[in-house]
């Protein structure tokens, strides 16, 4: 009879529990941006995090434009809370074909060893009609 009412009891702990992680994994986080222009083009964009009023730095990207005025680069960073500074994540460089009208895509990761985005290093390639789609 014990045996049964403890085990009842865990039975009933274990399920609120995991009700407690559902419902925390449900709440949406709000997100603010912190956007910096330059003649019309967004240079950078950091994104935090509002804890209960309190806003930590999550991500900041950089972007670089070519001559035409499109994005040439992508630069990502993460926040070390542990460092205080930003820290590569990852790097995107575009390029476009003028003749097939295909947007070229080169995606490496941070490499802390080598300090250079050469892990993972993917290649894409997507149409021009899809640039807006890319950058919005």
């Amino acid at each position: 009879m014990k045996t049964s009412v403890l085990s009842k009891s865990i039975l009933i702990l274990a399920v609120m529990f995991l009700c407690n992680l559902a419902m925390s994994a449900a709440s949406p986080r709000e997100y603010m941006y912190d956007t910096k222009e330059e003649n019309g083009k967004v240079i950078s964009k950091v994104i935090f995090l509002n804890d209960n009023g309190l806003l930590n730095k999550e991500v900041k990207y950089e972007f670089s434009y070519n001559e035409n005025g499109k994005v040439s680069e992508k630069k990502a960073y993460r926040w070390n809370k542990s460092k205080d500074e930003w820290v590569p994540y990852y790097l995107t460089t575009y390029s476009y074909d003028a003749e097939t009208g295909e947007i070229n895509t080169t995606y490496g990761m941070w490499d802390k060893k080598k300090k250079n985005f050469s892990l993972n290093v993917q290649n894409m390639v997507a149409p021009a009609t899809s640039y807006n789609d890319i950058f919005s």
